[in-house]
């Protein structure tokens, strides 16, 4: 890729016996994202696992037309501290050494460890849909299940302000009899996280958590799955990208037609005249559109 693209970004990770074990890359398109939509990125590895056992590792951000773009992404030989203290590493690197004021994550905790060590400055919130699609698994077992699923969800997405729902926190476990569950002691502890109504005042450009990003399906679905081998990996991800930009070049152009021009005066020539530059932007755009 770096021979037909002189922006193309990568960094190999080798192992003690000079053997790759972890890839990041990015091209031209994904680093200039970075230097105008970069600073929230939504990071996410429990999408695809290949054939090789390499978790896919992909940056997201979110762009003016409000879908997720790629800012970079990587593939790793496992998810400890260190890989991931590699990666962010390499991202930084890319950039231009401009760390995000935010990011997006799992509660994995060796990619806290290594978000605290190389940014330590940014905000860090965790998928709320991660959380909430474990609770099946941590209480499906409970006669009451049904009440205390309800009961939590209430609690998360209708507190207004962090006082309401530490208060309605304690009387949910009184309620239920959870008073001893370390999952739940757990997540509380680090509730500023996850809950919303902590969160509300920091910049999040939009990205929403209560849901899997997005961002995944929209990018590789179709092209690469878990037996996707490093070879046809490489060749669909690359027309991934270019199915992409075809698609934000239309909404660029869409964008454009669907806009109205203002007079600041009511007279016909200065009416024809922004009409004219109006059309000339929407031809221009068209055919960047049409040679994709």
């Amino acid at each position: 890729m770096k021979a037909f693209n002189n922006d193309f970004f990568y960094d190999i990770a080798l192992d003690e016996e000079n053997r790759i074990c972890s890839v990041f890359w990015a091209d031209a398109r994904s680093i200039a994202a970075c230097a105008e939509f970069g600073d929230v990125v939504s990071f996410d590895t429990t999408y695809l696992t290949n054939k090789y056992d390499m978790p896919f590792a992909p940056f997201l951000g979110v762009n003016h037309h409000g879908h997720s773009i790629l800012l970079g992404c990587g593939l790793l030989s496992s998810k400890d501290t260190a890989s991931f203290v590699w990666l962010f590493e390499s991202w930084l690197k890319c950039i231009g050494n401009k760390a995000p004021i935010g990011i997006i994550t799992d509660q994995c905790r060796a990619m806290a460890n290594a978000i605290e060590e190389v940014f330590p400055n940014i905000r860090h919130r965790w998928y709320l849909w991660h959380i909430m699609k474990k609770l099946p698994k941590k209480f499906q077992s409970f006669k009451n299940y049904l009440p205390i699923k309800a009961d939590i969800h209430a609690l998360i997405y209708d507190c207004g302000s962090p006082r309401d729902f530490e208060n309605g926190w304690e009387e949910l476990l009184t309620k239920h009899a959870l008073e001893g569950n370390d999952w739940l002691s757990n997540l509380y502890e680090e509730r500023m996280k996850w809950v919303p109504c902590y969160l509300r005042s920091d910049f999040w450009a939009g990205m929403s958590t209560t849901q899997r990003s997005e961002g995944m399906n929209a990018f590789f679905d179709g092209f690469i799955n878990s037996s996707t081998t490093l070879h046809q990996f490489v060749v669909q991800f690359d027309n991934a990208l270019r199915v992409k930009a075809q698609k934000e070049t239309q909404a660029d152009f869409s964008s454009l037609l669907n806009t109205t021009i203002g007079c600041g005066s009511q007279s016909p020539i200065e009416r024809q005249f922004n009409w004219s530059i109006h059309m000339k932007s929407l031809r221009k755009s068209k055919q960047n559109f049409d040679v994709g």
